[in-house]
């Protein structure tokens, strides 16, 4: 008997063996993109939205990479850095996934990045903390959407400029690094320009009572109200300062949002005559933009939006990097994707070697009068694009 038992523990010892000896060989013969978003809570659609433009990225190469087959791997982060952290080690542990992109929590992004240093592992993302291409950059992580720094020069400048009497600005933001980062860069941007700031309100992701904020804010009687949050935080805010009035008493700048998600869900009453800061916007005379807003609303029924886009462009630049190294090896990849030049979504992208952040346009819209809207995604007039990065010299970014 104990002989028997002692077989069987053998065969099974065989039988595990010989599985983890095939398994490396089955990985072998695919590559997967990792697709890190958040899938619940605020925000759950922009996930949802992001999976499906990252698997729009690797049908359109027909789901291969070098000959081999490609498929998008879904990593849910929870929005929590610890998690996203844990999650992406465990898909490279386990797994052997050695690219990746994704995340909306420039937090997340942040603990991300320190893995994919350590596991020499691909990872792209756009969150907006400057710290990501700052003193965070490291040789694996590359970011496509521009820093806070340059939403701020691009949106709220030129509505400075445009405005030269709305010298009292109110500012709303989210309490974690993404939101830190975008008001100490209009803090800067104030200063320079002599504007008053006359009061600032802090709140924690997923907030779901802003009317107090706008109390203050028209007590203050500012003249613009600036929000620095994003996604389901930002429908919820709007739509309160709709039913509050606040637009009776000052002009709204959202300077990061998601774009069409944001107009469809907040609706055109509630939308217009704010104005709005985007990385992209499916409207735009750029050639790359339009092939792909008309292919993807032909296969999904439905307008691609900022998530959607941002997760296809990122998912691209992995492919387009691996494509030009003609290799899977993360470190050929990274030096390959260094020196990359594309025909992007706002037009002619590069990857600045020296910290990879993407240089590319940032959008500055106005949400249409809802008696001015021609069809379901004529929501915004672009007022305003440029491109604002700090040089190498202003940079925190040391590329080891």
């Amino acid at each position: 008997m104990h002989r028997l038992i002692q077989s069987f523990g053998q065969i099974v010892l065989a039988l595990a063996g010989a599985i983890l000896l095939v398994s490396p060989v089955m990985a072998a013969d695919v590559v997967e993109i990792g697709c890190v978003s958040t899938f619940s809570g605020a925000y759950a659609a922009i996930g949802d939205h992001g999976l499906k433009g990252a698997k729009y990225a690797v049908d359109e190469v027909n789901n291969k990479i070098l000959g081999k087959k490609a498929e998008v791997y879904a990593i849910e982060d929870e929005a929590k850095p610890g998690v996203g952290a844990r999650k992406v080690r465990e898909a490279i542990d386990s797994r052997g996934i050695k690219f990746y992109q994704g995340a909306v929590s420039s937090a997340v992004a942040l603990a991300i990045s320190q893995v994919a240093n350590e596991k020499q592992s691909i990872y792209v993302t756009s969150v907006g903390a400057d710290e990501i291409t700052g003193k965070a950059c490291n040789l694996y992580t590359f970011r496509w959407s521009v820093p806070t720094y340059g939403a701020i020069q691009e949106t709220i400048v030129p509505l400075i400029k445009k405005f030269p009497n709305a010298k009292r600005w109110y500012t709303i933001t989210p309490d974690y690094v993404f939101g830190h980062s975008l008001l100490n860069n209009a803090l800067e941007v104030f200063k320079k320009y002599g504007i008053e700031h006359v009061g600032n309100d802090m709140h924690p992701i997923g907030h779901t009572e802003f009317s107090s904020f706008y109390t203050k804010a028209m007590a203050s009687k500012a003249d613009f109200v600036v929000f620095f949050n994003f996604g389901k935080d930002t429908i919820n805010a709007l739509k309160q300062a709709d039913n509050f009035g606040l637009k009776k008493k000052a002009k709204i700048l959202v300077a990061w949002s998601s774009g069409l998600m944001d107009f469809q869900e907040i609706g055109p009453e509630t939308a217009e005559g704010i104005y709005f800061g985007c990385q992209f916007w499916h409207d735009v005379k750029v050639p790359v933009t339009q092939a792909l807003t008309k292919a993807y609303q032909a296969k999904y029924n439905e307008i691609i939006s900022y998530p959607a886009a941002s997760s296809y462009i990122m998912t691209r630049l992995i492919i387009l990097g691996i494509e030009k190294a003609k290799s899977l090896d993360p470190t050929a990849v990274a030096k390959a994707m260094e020196k990359m030049e594309w025909d992007g979504l706002t037009g002619k992208e590069t990857m600045q070697a020296f910290d990879h952040q993407t240089n590319k346009e940032y959008y500055l819209l106005l949400a249409k009068d809802k008696k001015d809207i021609k069809g379901p995604g004529d929501l915004a007039t672009v007022i305003s694009s440029g491109r604002s990065f700090k040089p190498q010299s202003q940079t925190d970014c040391r590329m080891k």
